[in-house]
């Protein structure tokens, strides 16, 4: 079995997982822990296999959303097979543009580097999903296949351009907001603006009597941030297009298509 998908016996596979968080702290490194474990319902014994994933980045900005992450899932019988595609899924999703430390910020989800992400099930599960008609070598070597890449000169330049967007989409949010909280205290019925989507605050704002330099405030934001949304995905793509030409994407990911699975 490769590196980053670890097969144990039921008595040891918690502490390995313990084991590969502690040195990845040790090493002051961010990682994932994939794992899946089947258990039994007490009241049938059906199977119920858990995909759980763990993600850490302890070592980067303290006010980073994506510091720490937990996501459970669960398949019953009738959906069973559809954990292994979920497994890659999640590593594609945290993998494709995982960067070296050389590169600052060109990714919208993570940037935990592959070598650091690992998939941990215990025997009796291994034996089960095989036996349900998933190969644990195929599953195996699908999310080993799935690499974070070399930085590039190309792709160093265009972390500096994502930096820029997001700050100032930031910004703009910001800005946006309070925009959002001033007409809102001239609704005849005051409403947290922060407790609608756009599209209802849009609806929300059509029924109102607000003031002309207000809306147009806010729909000269509306669209910068449009405009800016637009080029922080061009840049996300253009750097996809660049690494998906040195990673092998599984089958099942290359039928989805890039814009199911890969999201700003």
């Amino acid at each position: 079995m490769n590196k980053n998908v670890v097969i144990d016996v039921p008595e040891r596979i918690d502490q390995d997982v313990e084991d590969f968080k502690i040195d990845a702290i040790d090493d002051e490194k961010n990682f994932t822990v994939s794992r899946i474990k089947l258990c039994r319902d007490p009241e049938n014994d059906k199977p119920i296999l858990f995909y759980s994933q763990e993600l850490s980045r302890n070592f980067k900005d303290p006010n980073d959303p994506f510091g720490k992450r937990h996501i459970i899932k669960t398949f019953t019988p009738e959906n069973i097979g559809a954990v292994a595609d979920t497994t890659v899924e999640h590593k594609f999703k945290d993998t494709l543009l995982a960067h070296k430390e050389s590169v600052r910020d060109y990714n919208p989800l993570t940037d935990i580097h592959s070598n650091t992400m690992n998939l941990f099930m215990d025997e009796d599960t291994a034996t089960f999903i095989e036996d349900v008609g998933v190969r644990v070598d195929g599953l195996s070597e699908d999310f080993q296949g799935l690499e974070s890449v070399e930085a590039t000169p190309f792709m160093e330049e265009v972390s500096w351009d994502a930096t820029k967007l997001k700050t100032e989409l930031h910004d703009l949010r910001g800005r946006i907001l309070i925009i959002k909280e001033q007409m809102a205290d001239e609704f005849n019925e005051w409403i947290d603006p922060k407790t609608l989507t756009d599209d209802e605050f849009n609806e929300k704002l059509a029924l109102e009597n607000v003031s002309a330099g207000l809306v147009q405030t806010y729909l000269v934001l509306k669209d910068q941030i449009s405009s800016l949304s637009s080029q922080l995905g061009e840049v996300n793509m253009a750097v996809f297009n660049e690494t998906k030409q040195k990673i092998r994407l599984p089958k099942m990911i290359e039928e989805k298509g890039i814009d199911e699975l890969f999201r700003i």
